[in-house]
């Protein structure tokens, strides 16, 4: 039996009493052979059960285990034997300034040996990490989010890099809170498992935790030349979804309805190219009538890259009634009215992406220039190959840049 050290602090009144809920369990205070023992008190199925102790402290924290057993209906748990017993206090009290419950620590444990595969101890592997870590400054995930994004925004990224950089990531952090070293590579894989998106958003997610373990191991939170944890997190194949595009019949049957803001929208979502999200952010002084071109300035972009996008004569005729337009093109979700314009006009469901996909089509079908059209588009040319080539021909492609209006209108209407 250990004895009570002599500098350990008492209750200045016994029974000291051990609630939780409505279980109480009391400590009583005595001497056996001179020497001071502590009994613990309270009942077990119904009888009273008793255990003595040499020092306070474990009396207490035995006590402190008995209540909160008991309350929680698991007093199972204290028919062990003596010596595992013993072994089991001595464990909680090894653990109690980590503040680790003892379940958790052995989960970790068993977790860090099947990583190891039996080939060192923990402690070794332990040893050989703190070595490493000597190199670098560890810190939070939370943290160094932040200043990825600060220093994203004072480099001058474009807004659109910086809000998906800003979405991916705090999702990250928010999941991870602790210090970016203790993120292992299967963690980074579960959690993109947990995602439930398809694998271009997968991927996507995972270039941005690749993004900042990269930063994090420049500016010293990560060892220094050694490939990161997310690194090793493999891409998922994509596939990609079927490419649907419109017929020329179909768009001529569109625009010949369309009015307003509506044939704004569908004349340079399909015969400009121009992705959704940048359309949205044009601005007239975006649009040089006199050179025949349409500047998608980089932080319209989204590959955050400047590019000029051609007027060709049939979208020049719908934009005719707005070369000396000042207001903004579009108010509010001219998408959404775009589509349900569409779908109320015959094409529903309306393919995604589908007049940006059909531009691609005609366009590589029209000028046979793969380089070319990835510029005007912001595409690679690879892709523009993979998903588009031999889609449609040349008479296809001559219908589609066909289609103009049949009776261009002289006044300036309003876009919103």
């Amino acid at each position: 039996m250990a004895f009570m050290n002599r500098h350990e602090k008492l209750p200045r009144k016994f029974p000291h009493i051990i609630k939780v809920a409505n279980v109480v369990v009391k400590i009583y205070r005595g001497k056996a052979h001179g020497y001071p023992l502590f009994t613990v008190a309270h009942h077990r199925d119904g009888k009273p059960a008793r255990k003595a102790f040499g020092r306070f402290d474990r009396a207490r924290s035995y006590a402190q285990e008995v209540a909160t057993l008991t309350a929680s209906g698991r007093v199972d748990v204290l028919s062990l034997t003596s010596a595992d017993r013993d072994g089991y206090v001595a464990a909680l009290n090894l653990l109690q300034p980590l503040g680790v419950p003892l379940h958790a620590a052995v989960e970790e444990y068993v977790a860090a040996r099947e990583h190891l595969g039996g080939e060192e101890s923990l402690l070794s592997a332990a040893k050989a990490y703190a070595r490493r870590r000597g190199s670098h400054h560890d810190k939070r995930v939370g943290e160094i989010v932040a200043e990825l994004l600060q220093d994203k925004k004072q480099n001058g990224s474009s807004a659109i890099h910086i809000k998906s950089l800003r979405v991916h990531l705090n999702r990250f952090a928010a999941a991870f809170h602790c210090n970016i070293g203790s993120v292992t590579t299967r963690l980074i894989e579960q959690w993109l498992a947990g995602l439930k998106v398809g694998p271009r958003t997968r991927n996507n997610n995972r270039a941005s935790v690749v993004t900042l373990f990269h930063y994090a191991r420049k500016h010293g939170y990560l060892p220094r030349n050694e490939q990161t944890e997310a690194d090793l997190v493999d891409k998922v194949k994509d596939t990609g979804n079927k490419i649907e595009i419109l017929t020329p019949p179909q768009m001529a049957k569109l625009m010949a309805k369309a009015k307003g803001e509506n044939a704004l929208y569908l004349a340079l979502a399909g015969f400009a190219g121009i992705r959704a999200a940048e359309i949205l952010r044009l601005e007239w002084k975006d649009f040089n009538f006199k050179r025949g071109h349409i500047t998608v300035a980089a932080h319209k972009a989204k590959t955050a890259t400047r590019r000029l996008v051609p007027i060709l004569p049939n979208l020049a005729e719908y934009l005719r009634p707005y070369h000396r337009a000042e207001d903004p093109l579009f108010k509010g979700r001219a998408e959404e009215r775009a589509v349900a314009f569409a779908k109320k006009n015959g094409i529903d469901p309306w393919p995604r992406n589908c007049l940006r996909h059909s531009y691609a089509t005609y366009r590589l079908a029209a000028v046979a220039d793969t380089a070319r059209v990835a510029l005007e588009m912001g595409n690679s040319p690879q892709k523009l190959m993979t998903n588009y080539r031999e889609l449609a021909d040349e008479h296809d492609a001559a219908a589609w840049f066909a289609i103009a209006p049949k009776h261009p209108r002289n006044v300036v209407p309003t876009a919103g």
